[in-house]
């Protein structure tokens, strides 16, 4: 009775950690607007993420929530599948359920959750591979392989992966299918080395450590290669290794495609986590005091980060120039939209980039108004500003063409 009451205290405990994950990002996403980027994979393109941003709006409306309601509800289940994963890696329950919550709050984790970005669709299919491979379900893992093709691109790393993975445990099977879903990708991306040979090693490095927060991301490297010397290496330790080693190479030369690696580096945490209290419970309590002080540093610096992720709009006070803000790019176009319809203005002649932007409020192209960020004296004009919490970001020029 004990144990089910405790089991039950932790799913309480998770469930809650997850409805105030969630209320965060729906904060956030409150204080975004549609990057140019998203605009364009919205309107423009024919893709996976386009059907589903399109087929979100359609059912819900178009505004920001509908827009980033499926990446947010992929995180819910990535939350779960991150704790059934972390079954047979922590038997403790008290262990899965601070795996699953520091998963949930790494800044990378955050972001793909909120933002249009298929990290958040590779991570699920991944996990579910994952799963099926811990719980010997060969006829699904191979299915959740031939569903990975219609993303397709980022799974490049998985299949190699699979590959090692299945001559490290001398299963021809495995590793032929590896192979034959390594030579499908092939088939269907090719190879890209462009431009000249320049290093951004250090970059990616730095990225990594962005996603994970500093000093996750180092005690994430010491894990790899303290499994790699001297513990049992899983199928998840292949799948972490692989893609950080084939992301690391390729950064030597070119600048890596980030989301193609780092969503199978991020779902590594119920292996750090295990690494962690392997350490920790192998010392009398006497001894622990320099890893309680550690993890102290570990997650103040966590929160700090994910902190700056979700209420990012207060870093703007720390910043000359609003637009060396790491989410400019995701501010302006919601509030300008809304000053514009104020002013009962559906339709301005801007630069093509603003004008994909605010057509997702309602505001399209015509030629009755000008909208730039430049001062025009052959009109009479009004000023916009763009505040966020008091303080402009931005300024544009509304001119009527007589």
């Amino acid at each position: 009775m004990k144990s089910i009451s405790i089991f039950k205290n932790e799913l309480f405990l998770l469930f809650s950690a997850i409805i105030f994950n969630i209320l965060l990002l729906i904060y956030s996403v409150s204080n975004l607007s549609i990057s140019y980027n998203e605009a364009v994979i919205y309107f423009q393109k024919v893709n996976f993420l386009s059907i589903v941003t399109n087929a979100s709006t359609i059912l819900f409306g178009r505004n920001d929530y509908a827009l980033r309601l499926p990446f947010l509800v992929l995180h819910f289940l990535n939350i779960f599948l991150i704790y059934k994963v972390s079954k047979p890696i922590l038997k403790r329950k008290s262990d899965r359920l601070i795996s699953a919550i520091l998963y949930m709050f790494l800044p990378g984790v955050l972001a793909s959750a909120i933002l249009i970005n298929e990290a958040g669709f590779v991570i699920f299919i991944t996990l579910l591979i994952v799963y099926f491979e811990q719980n010997k379900m060969f006829k699904s893992f191979v299915f959740m392989l031939l569903v990975s093709l219609i993303i397709s691109e980022p799974f490049i790393s998985l299949y190699i992966a699979i590959i090692f993975f299945g001559i490290f445990k001398r299963d021809k099977k495995l590793a032929i299918f590896g192979l034959i879903f390594c030579l499908a990708w092939f088939w269907l991306n090719g190879i890209d080395a462009y431009g000249k040979p320049k290093g951004y090693f250090i970059d990616t490095i730095g990225v990594f450590a962005a996603v994970f927060s500093p000093l996750i991301f180092i005690y994430f490297i010491y894990t790899i290669y303290r499994i790699a010397i001297k513990e049992e290496k899983t199928f998840l330790w292949f799948v972490a290794i692989t893609a950080f080693g084939i992301c690391s190479i390729i950064s030597i030369r070119q600048r890596p495609s980030l989301e193609m690696f780092l969503p199978f580096c991020v779902i590594f945490m119920p292996v750090m986590v295990r690494t962690f209290f392997s350490s920790y419970r192998a010392r009398l309590p006497k001894f622990r005091i320099k890893y309680k002080f550690t993890t102290i540093i570990v997650l103040a610096v966590l929160f700090s980060n994910s902190s700056a992720t979700i209420f990012h709009n207060f870093l703007y006070f720390f910043l000359k120039d609003p637009k060396d803000h790491f989410a400019y790019k995701y501010d302006v176009a919601k509030e300008l939209a809304k000053k514009l319809n104020e002013l009962g203005i559906s339709y301005v002649k801007t630069d093509q980039n603003l004008a994909l932007r605010l057509k997702f409020y309602g505001v399209l192209r015509g030629k009755e108004y000008i909208l730039s960020r430049s001062k025009n004296d052959n009109c009479d004009q009004t000023i916009i500003n763009i505040k966020k919490l008091g303080k402009q970001i931005d300024k544009f020029y509304l001119c009527k063409i007589i």
